[in-house]
């Protein structure tokens, strides 16, 4: 039995080496089912039609939630684990992927007579007849020579089978499963791989790639760079003719889902709501003044228990980076001028309603500056707005007419209408290059500075040690009432009933649009959501309103276009949502795509705008020149995958399509713009005829990629439907 406490002793080892893998692995009969009837045809889901019991889940979710917690207590072995809500999500993905992985390699052991017997998994627990010992068996070790010890291992296996406790017998089966498990995978891996190979005619072809070198000069062009009124829109004809063409290109390829179209109402409290609570605190004033311990009066009267005499509770006016209390402008002047032990408030702020008791004062260097902004981006722009900015600031010199030029030449919206002053900054509060200057350069001091932003005209105006109260606040949480929630419940109502009486007699896209025109007119913003028919779900909702939504997505012969019947309540907000489109497997609707058929046409339009920009032009420089467009110099090789322009195979095919030295391409449509390319020189590959070393690098690459490829595929092949949201929310 001592063996038994080693074994008990180790789970921790043995879940460190099985892992979640072991989910993967004790398959059962999960898919045989009961021999009742059934409740219903999905169940909690099908994998390629079978169906998924419920309970046999249930164990495999319950061993990944065990898992997680055993992971985390060995991690932290002195600390009580959390499971969080985290956690119960990657336990049921894991639980989830674990039967589907298991269905799919149980048929394809089965498809190939791949079986492993007791035979083979006591040579590879013992590691006999020219087998290692598995990476459990390797748990027992020999003492002194640390060394494989059989013996430990047997009697250890051998207890737990005769145990008396269940759970001893099934840690054993367990076991028997995982190694039976893990020694077909090897196998099946095996099978894949020895098929695996790669000529020396491919190790040729690779090394040529690799060393044979093009220099290149090329004028390349982004689509972005073609004005918008240089193309025509594309017409409806247009697109439809393109969406024929193209309709079965893969990357137009659909899965099964519904688009979900959707705005928000928010719920914000009303101005009776936040009185409420300032009618509360305004009580309370008096009593705060006259505390004797502010701490044990904000402990027992604010929403928010926090309270400290030092420099973390220095407060600073909203809009600072600085940690720390934060208070409107509209009350700054109070707050500044305040002395210790006076009370302002009630105010409202953003976290609620406050009473602020001034309970002492704390300094900070800060600068006044004032700027003007030359927006620039590239390196031409900035050179440009470097010679502007030496202009103006020679005009400021002579003249002192900064506000002047603020108003005449500031791109900085945010400062324009305060004659471009930035009023008492601390450190860190702007880009490095621009507080530097204002904290290092002395005050009067008028230069440029270069920033991310662009060029900057700044003078130094003040800098000083800026006193800030440190506040004591009690605060009261200002919530909307269910009356204010009510009337924005009603408000939405309403717009459903609006928007539902404007959809009549559309088309789809009709639809779609009078929602969007709806929502945008009322100051709202559409969002949109997908939920996969394979695995239904929409991500950044709450239970209850994720339920109402998927009810409304799938509910019988649903139709796109049609919108929700009443409003859903979210938290703090109110939605109004669309089923914008039924999605189904393979070839899409028109519909359903336009959006990317007009942004590819547009793609063609510009393409063919630039190659005739280019066409017939022989001098790479005069045509970048005259196009604003990048020069590129470099050497390529064939196994390149980017250029300097960045991912552009189609620069690196022309370079070697067969051009020889000294001559040019004809314009050639990239994946992001346009370019002409001339070959300057050939530096080939040195002669050799040992490719060994490129064949087998090739092999390895080949070998090491078949596995992932192999179950990807089977997934993207399988037919899994995931039907747990559904069924728990009562949909099917």
């Amino acid at each position: 039995m001592a063996l038994i406490g080693k074994i008990r002793e180790k789970s921790w080892l043995l879940i460190a080496v099985i892992g979640i893998a072991m989910l993967a692995f004790i398959i059962g009969d999960f898919n045989s089912g009961g021999g009742g009837p059934q409740e219903d045809v999905y169940g909690i889901g099908t994998v390629n039609g079978e169906k998924v019991e419920e309970k046999k889940y249930e164990e495999f979710l319950n061993n990944a939630r065990n898992n997680i917690m055993q992971s985390k207590q060995q991690q932290n072995p002195n600390e009580q684990p959390k499971y969080t809500e985290e956690d119960e999500k990657n336990a049921k993905r894991q639980a989830w992927q674990t039967i589907v992985n298991a269905n799919l390699m149980d048929k394809e052991y089965e498809s190939i007579g791949l079986v492993v017997d007791e035979y083979e998994v006591d040579n590879v627990l013992y590691g006999k007849n020219g087998y290692s010992p598995s990476s459990i068996s390797m748990q027992f070790k020999d003492s002194v020579t640390g060394e494989f010890a059989p013996d430990q291992l047997e009697t250890a296996l051998s207890n737990l089978m005769n145990s008396d406790r269940p759970q001893d017998i099934q840690q054993y089966n367990d076991i028997m499963e995982y190694v039976r498990q893990v020694r077909l995978e090897e196998k099946y891996n095996a099978l894949l791989t020895a098929g695996v190979h790669s000529t020396t005619l491919e190790g040729k072809h690779e090394y040529e790639a690799n060393k044979t070198v093009k220099n290149v000069t090329y004028v390349y062009q982004n689509f972005t760079k073609v004005p918008n009124d240089a193309i025509d829109e594309p017409t409806e004809e247009e697109l439809k003719n393109y969406f024929e063409a193209h309709k079965n290109d893969e990357k137009y390829k659909q899965k099964a889902s519904r688009k979900i179209a959707y705005f928000s109402i928010p719920i914000q409290p009303s101005g009776e709501d936040s009185l409420k609570a300032v009618d509360l605190l305004t009580k309370i004033k008096p009593k705060f003044e006259s505390a004797k311990n502010d701490s044990i009066f904000v402990m027992r009267f604010s929403d928010v228990k926090q309270y400290a005499n030092d420099s973390t509770m220095m407060a600073r006016p909203v809009g600072s980076n600085k940690p720390g209390p934060k208070y409107p402008r509209t009350i700054a002047e109070e707050v500044e001028s305040a002395e210790k032990g006076d009370v302002i408030g009630p105010y409202v702020a953003q976290d609620g309603a406050k009473l602020s008791k001034v309970i002492g004062f704390g300094e900070e260097k800060t600068a006044t500056v004032r700027h003007i902004l030359l927006n620039a981006g590239t390196p031409e722009e900035f050179d440009a707005a470097q010679n502007k900015a030496d202009s103006i600031k020679n005009v400021i010199l002579s003249k002192n007419n900064f506000e002047e030029m603020v108003t005449a030449f500031s791109e900085d919206p945010g400062s324009v209408s305060n004659g471009g002053r930035y009023e008492k900054f601390t450190p860190g509060t702007m880009v490095p290059e621009f507080n530097d200057f204002s904290f290092e350069r002395p005050i009067g001091t008028l230069g440029t500075v270069k920033t991310s932003y662009g060029i900057h005209i700044v003078e130094v105006l003040e800098r000083e040690n800026t006193k800030r109260p440190i506040l004591a606040n009690i605060v009261k949480a200002v919530e909307a009432t269910k009356s204010t929630a009510d009337q924005v419940n009603s408000q939405a109502s309403n717009y459903i009933y609006q928007i539902d009486d404007s959809l009549q007699n559309k088309t789809l896209s009709e639809k779609v649009e009078a929602f969007n025109n709806f929502a945008v007119a009322e100051g709202y913003t559409v969002r949109s959501a997908v939920s996969s028919d394979e695995n239904p779900g929409v991500n950044g909702f709450n239970e209850i309103a994720e339920g109402r939504i998927l009810r409304l997505a799938y509910q019988d012969d649903i139709v796109a276009g049609q919108i929700s019947s009443s409003p859903i309540r979210d938290q703090n907000r109110i939605i109004v949502a669309m089923v914008a489109d039924v999605i189904e497997d393979g070839t899409p609707r028109f519909e359903t795509v336009k959006d990317q058929i007009r942004a590819a046409v547009r793609k063609e339009k510009q393409a063919q705008y630039l190659i005739d920009q280019m066409l017939g032009k022989e001098d790479l420089q005069a045509l970048s020149n005259e196009m604003g467009a990048k020069l590129e110099t470099e050497g390529l090789t064939f196994s390149a995958s980017n250029v300097a322009v960045g991912r552009e195979p189609q620069i690196i095919g022309t370079a070697f399509s067969g051009l020889a030295d000294g001559e040019m391409s004809v314009p050639v449509k990239g994946s992001n713009g346009v370019f002409v390319l001339r070959v300057d020189q050939t530096t080939p590959a040195e002669e050799t005829t040992d490719f060994s070393a490129e064949r087998d690098q090739l092999k390895n690459q080949y070998k090491s990629s078949i596995q992932s490829q192999f179950r990807n595929a089977l997934n993207n092949s399988a037919d899994v439907i995931d039907n747990r949201k559904l069924r728990r929310y009562g949909i099917r």
